[in-house]
């Protein structure tokens, strides 16, 4: 009997874990690289990232730090779910690239201590920056902040952390932030007061990716693993994917690993393997992204939910409002409800449909059980 492969599943269906092949975000990629080449100030040295959860947001905001790490920029990351101030300053306090600058942040949470060939003195949030940003920049470097998942942030410390980069910025040193997060969410933040300065951050909205660029990932990344694809498979798996970041590590995933099944009599994956691992993908893919969608919405919101799953494209307002059996005004509620949490979208004045792929079969093949939570 011949030896099994060892063979490990290349494919990475975790929120947040970088890919073996990142698709489709060449071009924002190239932007923010475009932006470090061009010195302080280049406008793709602050960008906002948006897009729906499950986009690849988080990913490319590691790649992006990545690249910056390995131009030898110190990179600070941090979430819109945490204390920003006091997260990036821990963080500078602990940067050893700092440190043998002679640049030293104690910590409380709201001063800093720094020394340079003098007393100590208690600075603020904006001096730690400079005195940071300015050191960094001086031996060839520079500072890169990254903020995830930017609509739960703090708007005041989002306008302190946006003033003391635009100082920067003002100053021609080398700092770079780049934030992340749904898109509504984002325009709320971009609405607030004193973060004009984001505002003028270059805009990458992440939309799903081509089926060819899909196609030709997967076949990359499972030849890459010691597998093979047939062209039907690979085109079906491709298809299943609907271009949406986290479904194609998810098809792709199980899809492989309905292929090493087989390895020891074929290493090929078939038609066949396609269909049982993407039928598995799209199960997780209810549970784990369209359930938790839809949990916490109110009757009225699942019932426009539910009216629209009669249009297979896209659906009319005011015919949905003619469905659920109430004004327009009063449907429209709902609609911006939904809107907000990205589960439908606008496609054109008084249309909407669905924004994440599959709710519509989901909500159909769910549909007495989702009533049944509400007494219905």
């Amino acid at each position: 009997m011949p030896k099994p492969l060892k063979l490990i599943n290349p494919f990475k269906p975790t929120a947040g874990m970088t890919p073996p092949v990142l698709i489709g975000r060449e071009g924002v990629i190239d932007d923010f690289v475009d932006g470090l080449d061009k010195g302080p100030g280049a406008p793709s040295r602050l960008m906002r990232i948006t897009g729906l959860g499950g986009s690849g947001k988080t990913v490319l905001l590691t790649q992006l730090g990545d690249i910056a790490t390995d131009r030898g920029w110190t990179v600070v990351n941090v979430s819109g779910r945490e204390p920003l101030c006091a997260s990036i300053q821990e963080q500078l306090a602990h940067d050893t690239q700092l440190r043998s600058l002679d640049i030293k942040i104690s910590l409380p949470v709201v001063s800093a201590e720094a020394h340079l060939g003098g007393a100590a003195e208690e600075l603020s949030f904006r001096e730690v920056l400079t005195r940071a940003t300015r050191s960094l920049t001086k031996h060839g470097s520079g500072l890169l902040i990254t903020v995830d998942e930017v609509q739960d942030a703090s708007h005041e410390e989002m306008a302190t952390i946006a003033t003391s980069v635009q100082y920067m910025v003002r100053e021609q040193q080398d700092i770079g932030l780049l934030f992340a997060g749904i898109t509504t969410g984002v325009l709320d933040l971009l609405n607030g007061e004193g973060i004009t300065f984001l505002r003028r951050a270059k805009a990458e909205e992440l939309a799903s990716i081509p089926t060819d660029e899909v196609a030709r990932a997967l076949r990359k990344t499972i030849e890459a693993s010691g597998l093979h694809i047939d062209d039907d498979a690979l085109a079906y798996a491709a298809g299943q994917s609907h271009g949406y970041a986290y479904l194609i590590q998810l098809v792709g995933y199980y899809v492989w690993r309905e292929g090493r099944r087989h390895s020891r009599e074929s290493v090929t994956i078939t038609l066949a393997d396609a269909r049982r691992g993407s039928e598995i993908a799209l199960q997780e893919f209810g549970s784990s992204v369209l359930e938790t969608a839809i949990s916490g919405l109110t009757k009225p919101a699942v019932d426009y939910l539910l009216a629209m799953t009669e249009d297979e494209g896209a659906s009319s307002t005011s015919e949905i409002a003619k469905r659920m059996g109430m004004p327009a005004p009063s449907a429209n509620t709902y609609r911006r409800i939904l809107i907000e949490r990205q589960i439908i979208e606008s496609t054109a004045p008084g249309f909407v449909a669905f924004s994440i792929p599959f709710m519509r079969e989901y909500l159909l093949q769910h549909r007495a059980d989702i009533l049944a939570r509400y007494g219905a």
